[in-house]
């Protein structure tokens, strides 16, 4: 939601951050929606919704009946804003929390995110484990998909010894995969996914998983030293930095799965990791975003068992 330039609820416009509004969409979840419609009445209706109010983030876990509602204003403190209000129209939400983003740029969500009302977070079921998820914090859109796309990496996975998740987010892939081997390193540079994974690591007693809470790029030293056999990339649109992709290929790996959200970033690094002897098993395209032309992308590769210097034989 955005309220420059007149209120728009919807999504951002292709290849820009303009607000799109849409005031029916069937592939939301028709409880969101229905929230978004109250939402509207809101802003109609309401009195005394402060003007520097710039955006209302809308989210919800695996229950839809449990949303969260984050509201972002363009101000340094937060002005007296109707929440009662707001909480009255949308009996689906069960928290709220505010940001305060002063900034004129295209990011929506900046700095810390404080509490308001209700509950803190949203919770993710999935894989034997309930993941939280603090606004703010990345998570995938479809849950629908994270069993179809976990169904595929435990086939090529199988079993090893130690699993890298690497842009771990709130550590949803690793921890899905975590009984197939005998260790899990998460890697992850945002504070709130950092705490949102050792709360959840935490809260279910899960051993043998280490949190690296630096940016990839600065923590390829704990990388090297974990020595994992299987790397599971989830990068930005960005894609992974040649600093990392120069990292794994130091790194015992002989399985890579790298899920991209981004082809042209994708085939750069796929053609970086090519050159150091990884081979493409598949890539398989997932339909994430239902009726866009967004497409994000399962890549597997390969590559034969390095030998140990120590293993080499003498030069005589």
């Amino acid at each position: 939601m955005s309220r420059l330039g007149g209120t728009r609820l919807g999504y951002f416009r292709s290849g820009s951050r303009e607000i799109v509004d849409a005031p029916d969409c069937r592939v939301l979840i028709p409880d969101m929606l229905e929230t978004t419609r109250q939402i509207r009445r809101w802003l109609e209706t309401a009195r005394n919704i402060p003007p520097t109010l710039r955006h209302i983030d809308v989210r919800c876990g695996s229950d839809p009946a449990h949303q969260h509602l984050t509201l972002v204003f363009r101000a340094t403190e937060r002005p007296p804003c109707p929440v009662d209000a707001l909480r009255r129209l949308c009996p689906a939400v069960n928290g709220v929390s505010v940001n305060l983003n002063p900034t004129a740029d295209a990011q929506v969500i900046r700095g810390p995110v404080s509490p308001l009302w209700g509950e803190r977070e949203i919770w993710v079921d999935h894989a034997g484990v309930r993941l939280r998820v603090s606004p703010g914090a990345f998570f995938q859109v479809n849950l629908a998909l994270l069993p179809t796309i976990h169904h595929l990496l435990e086939g090529f996975f199988e079993r090893g010894d130690v699993l890298a998740d690497l842009y771990a987010g709130v550590g949803t892939h690793g921890l899905a995969l975590r009984r197939r081997f005998r260790r899990v390193l998460f890697a992850e540079g945002s504070r709130t996914a950092v705490s949102d994974l050792k709360a959840t690591i935490r809260t279910r007693g899960i051993m043998d998983v280490r949190v690296s809470a630096v940016a990839v790029e600065r923590g390829l030293d704990r990388l090297r030293d974990e020595a994992p056999d299987a790397v599971i990339l989830n990068p930005s649109r960005a894609g992974a930095r040649e600093a990392v992709l120069d990292a794994l290929t130091r790194c015992p790996v002989t399985k890579l799965a790298y899920l991209s959200c981004d082809p042209r970033t994708l085939c750069r690094d796929l053609d970086i990791l090519r050159r150091h002897g990884f081979t493409i098993r598949s890539v398989q395209p997932i339909d994430m975003m239902p009726q866009t032309g967004q497409v994000e992308a399962l890549a597997l590769l390969t590559r034969p068992k390095q030998r140990r210097r120590a293993d080499r034989p003498a030069s005589g």
